[in-house]
């Protein structure tokens, strides 16, 4: 479920789970967006940014292990 060559790869993929999770949440907190347009960035955008980020940690969790 990881690869053990793609360390950076792991780690790019914090930052960029990490400033999705922002952009969604100043979406879900600054916009007009009501009823469920908002219920859906939030499910299913926030659900695919947390996890990823909970993957990346346990790859280079596993990677930094074995090392």
């Amino acid at each position: 479920m990881y690869d053990e060559t793609k360390l950076s790869e792991y780690k790019f993929r914090i930052a960029i789970s990490i400033f999705l999770i922002s952009i969604i949440t100043y979406a879900a907190l600054f916009s007009e967006l009501n009823g469920p347009a908002i219920f859906e960035i939030i499910l299913i955008g926030g659900a695919f940014a947390v996890l990823s980020l909970f993957h990346a940690f346990w790859a280079i969790r596993k990677i930094t292990r074995k090392s």
